[in-house]
């Protein structure tokens, strides 16, 4: 797998017909049954994670990163927490959306934007979120980018990612036979597995997991902490 071409293929979609199909998905525009499923079952993830977010304690002046930030809901939502916040996304048009939300908000001085691949992220952070971004990667990529993620990470890596099951398979399959106008996006489905021994090999536990399903949104919502390292 070529990371360089599956990184601009990434770049084409999320700054053309990607960003009009997300930016809907993720407002109030009117939408499909296939993507008014997919919002539903978004904004529950969200839920879920603003509700582990209440249980976790930061240090003053925390920081976080929003890897893959989309048009900015949940940097939005870490800025409201306290928390100085990186938002960074390969589509230029995505992180203007997401500047102009934290404006409205009166949140620009909490949130800083970039364009930038997630690759190119350096920097630690204490807590890291990648949401709805890893789906996109095949497993030959898969591994590398949670590595790098982790990598990133003080504290806590919140992310989701689409599990390997039969039904989400077949509802897959399904989708994909809908008119273009109303399929559903491509994903890459993960062995559980594989996730829990990268985050392993990366020093960091799972905590807690959420599956969240909704019509055709199929994620499991992961928060992994940093183990301490024990001097002996």
């Amino acid at each position: 797998m070529d990371i360089a071409q599956h990184k601009a293929r990434l770049r084409q979609y999320f700054d053309g017909v990607g960003f009009e199909r997300w930016s809907a998905i993720y407002g109030q525009a009117e939408l499909s049954p296939i993507r008014r499923s997919i919002r539903v079952g978004h904004a529950a993830m969200l839920a879920h994670a603003e509700r582990w977010l209440e249980a976790t304690s930061f240090p003053p002046g925390a920081t976080a990163l929003d890897a893959g930030c989309g048009t900015g809901l949940w940097s939005l939502a870490l800025a409201r927490r306290g928390l100085s916040v990186t938002a960074a996304d390969i589509a230029p048009q995505m992180v203007d959306a997401t500047r102009a939300a934290a404006a409205q908000a009166g949140l620009a001085e909490q949130i800083s934007c970039h364009v930038s691949d997630l690759e190119e992220l350096r920097g630690s952070y204490d807590l890291v979120a990648c949401f709805d971004v890893l789906i996109h990667y095949p497993e030959a990529l898969f591994a590398p980018m949670l590595r790098h993620l982790a990598g990133l990470c003080t504290g806590t890596l919140l992310f989701t990612y689409a599990p390997s099951t039969p039904l989400l398979a077949a509802l897959h399959r399904v989708g994909g036979m809908f008119p273009k106008s109303q399929r559903r996006t491509d994903i890459q489905m993960m062995p559980e597995a594989l996730v829990r021994a990268t985050l392993a090999d990366c020093g960091m536990r799972v905590g807690r997991t959420q599956r969240v399903s909704n019509g055709f949104y199929h994620v499991t919502l992961v928060e992994a902490i940093r183990e301490p390292v024990v001097h002996r």
